[in-house]
């Protein structure tokens, strides 16, 4: 009795906190977060380390901008960025406060404590990649409304057929290709009553509990491998590519669309073999819920006009993306960008009558733009401070003992802290948090940033062991077919998978065949 009272007092203390961007403060964790930001800023005595690259940085600064500033206030604006980056790091583990509070506290303490000037922390705020994040939510909530990704689960099921092992094949491919363009949330909610449809109608014919197992787990791991196929495949995505335009890098859809697709389609054969292994089914052949399913499916009739015209505008936004560096730099004499496109392709919906603000009110998760603009101006003032070269350097002192400070073992070290990071936080805060400090070490080391950049935006994706990975493995978990020790056993093989296969792709398809040099 006492047990069972002991956890009704945390589900209700839970229910209270709120979930997601509804949570309220954990005090506790704010408390705890706080103090980290005042010992490193403020009690902590400034290190010789940190003054002797203020000095550096400002010996290679330009008379006038000298004139502006001393190496004791660029030491000081270093150690104030790396204890806000302490704060953030507990704050995006245990979301003690709403996250998009997080995310505007981050230009505020720029601001208060003068590391950054007022008008960069705006442009910051305003970057391209936050355009993109904005517009392609809006996007992907137009499609949604107008049942697009219902079309795409009923054309997906119309080819994989009665045979399990060609259905897991199926929703691999179904959700990956999809999550690489709209929000993995939508297309997990869209494939679930699929899934539970599927699993359902067999169970009450044979009791099949490995089924329901194999197919939800399918789609949430079908999810995760889609989004690093392009720069729309998930807001970590955009926060990679603002962060590599502050060191003068600029990633074109089709540039990363060629680097991140085959590390999708080699997990989708990969998973395809090792799904079915983990979670044997007890039936082959799903002929009786899968002939029922298609009648529910075939309600939904042909395409109407507006859906059309949806689809038509969406591939020609895609278009827009893959042809911005080449026919559309050539039409305007400049890049569009991958924001302003996005942007353009939202109110092109607005303008033809095919939606309204209040459906991108309603449709659009505002929190995850101000999450990830406050990300985004965290990234830059670590680069514009030289908080993120000092933390490089110091990082890079520990591993060179080991021989991964720089180079093809460089990368590897990345890969392999952001696939275990991403599994403590979410993929956004992965990139988040260390972008800035892995892309220094690449820019201190003299190792291309454009590999190791890419490298820890695709390994964020390998959250294969908790149910609270991504909003996709939340989703599927919801249905109540797997337990969370499923989900940890699909990932004893899955995640080293993906990491196998990340470092295979790197290798051989990045460096050997597309010759993307190494160093720079």
């Amino acid at each position: 009795m006492h047990d069972k009272s002991t956890g009704n007092v945390k589900m209700k203390k839970k229910e209270e906190q709120g979930t997601g961007f509804a949570r309220r403060t954990d005090f506790k964790w704010l408390a705890i977060g706080a103090v980290i930001f005042v010992l490193i800023g403020i009690i902590m005595p400034m290190p010789t380390s940190m003054t002797d690259k203020a000095e550096i940085l400002y010996a290679n600064l330009s008379p006038e901008m000298q004139a502006n500033t001393t190496p004791e206030r660029m030491a000081y604006n270093i150690k104030i960025i790396i204890a806000l980056l302490g704060a953030c790091v507990v704050f995006f583990a245990t979301e003690a406060i709403p996250l998009p509070a997080v995310a505007l506290s981050i230009g505020l303490v720029q601001l208060l404590f003068g590391t950054t000037p007022a008008t960069r922390i705006v442009s910051t705020y305003a970057h391209d990649a936050v355009w993109f994040i904005a517009g392609s939510l809006a996007l992907g909530a137009t499609l949604v409304k107008y049942g697009l990704d219902k079309r795409i689960g009923m054309f997906v099921m119309r080819l994989s057929g009665s045979n399990i092992n060609r259905i897991v094949v199926g929703l691999l491919i179904g959700t990956s290709l999809p999550a690489a363009f709209i929000g993995e949330h939508a297309v997990a909610g869209m494939y679930l009553p699929i899934a539970v449809a599927l699993y359902t109608l067999t169970n009450k014919q044979t009791p099949s509990p490995n089924l329901g197992r194999l197919l939800a787990l399918t789609i949430a791991f079908g999810c995760m491998i889609g989004g690093p196929m392009s720069p729309t495949g998930g807001a970590r995505n955009a926060i990679m590519i603002g962060f590599l335009s502050d060191f003068g890098i600029d990633v074109s859809f089709m540039q990363w669309v060629s680097m991140g697709v085959i590390y999708t389609l080699i997990m989708i054969v990969g998973l395809s073999f090792i799904m079915p292994i983990l979670f044997k089914p007890e039936v082959s052949d799903l002929s009786f819920a899968v002939n029922k399913l298609q009648k529910d499916l075939e309600k939904h009739g042909k395409m109407t006009g507006q859906q059309w015209l949806v689809a038509g505008i969406m591939i020609f936004v895609i278009f827009m993306w893959i042809t911005d560096k080449t026919l559309l730099k050539g039409i305007f004499g400049f890049s569009l960008g991958l924001g302003v496109i996005a942007i353009s392709g939202a109110v092109i919906y607005m303008l033809a009558g095919l939606t309204t603000w209040k459906d991108y009110e309603e449709g659009v998760s505002w929190g995850v733009v101000i999450l990830y603009a406050g990300a985004i101006s965290l990234g830059s003032a670590f680069k514009a401070t030289g908080a993120a070269s000092w933390l490089a350097d110091s990082i890079m002192t520990l591993v060179e003992p080991l021989g991964m400070n720089s180079g093809v073992p460089l990368v590897i070290l990345v890969v392999l802290v952001g696939a275990c990071l991403t599994n403590l936080m979410s993929a956004g805060a992965t990139v988040a948090v260390i972008g800035p400090v892995v892309l220094g070490m690449a820019e201190n080391s003299g190792t291309n940033p454009l590999l190791v950049g890419i490298a820890l935006a695709i390994s964020s994706s390998a959250a294969f062991w908790l149910v609270i990975g991504t909003p996709a493995s939340s989703i599927m978990y919801s249905s109540g077919m797997f337990e969370a020790k499923d989900f940890i056993r699909g990932g004893t093989l899955a995640w080293p998978l993906g990491l196998l296969v990340l470092v295979f792709v790197i290798i051989v398809f990045w460096i050997k065949i597309l010759n993307i040099p190494v160093n720079l």
